[in-house]
């Protein structure tokens, strides 16, 4: 993914599976492929379990601030439907992607939850 300001991708299981035990969020269920997402603070997480490949791994995408950067939520939308055309983990990847559209068509209100202008005001 380019050109994207606010999101970080997270790799290193080690630090995911921390993540996930001190937010009490760990998937239980390592027999199949899954996520799990949740917010800290503004900022939006979305952690991939992928077990049907070559070889199981989590992935961690943070959006920060995400109801402020809807571009790069869009291109996260993006990334996961680029991967569902690919067939790449696509039943996991069809939730990941529809999880973000909620976000994205629910952003108005997580801006005046957060005390932020609309867009259009600004």
């Amino acid at each position: 993914m380019s050109n994207i300001q606010s999101i970080s991708y997270v790799h290193d299981e080690v630090e995911i599976i921390d993540f996930l035990v001190d937010n009490n969020a760990m998937i239980k269920d390592f027999s199949r492929s899954q996520l799990t997402w949740f917010f800290v603070e503004q900022n939006f997480h979305i952690v991939l379990f992928l077990a049907e490949g070559e070889k199981t791994r989590f992935e961690r995408y943070i959006v920060e601030c995400f109801s402020e950067n809807m571009n790069d939520m869009i291109a996260l939308w993006n990334n996961f439907d680029k991967r569902i055309q690919a067939c790449q983990e696509v039943r996991v990847m069809k939730l990941a992607k529809n999880k973000v559209h909620d976000l994205i068509a629910m952003s108005e209100t997580f801006r005046a939850l957060f005390g932020r202008r609309d867009f259009e005001e600004e």
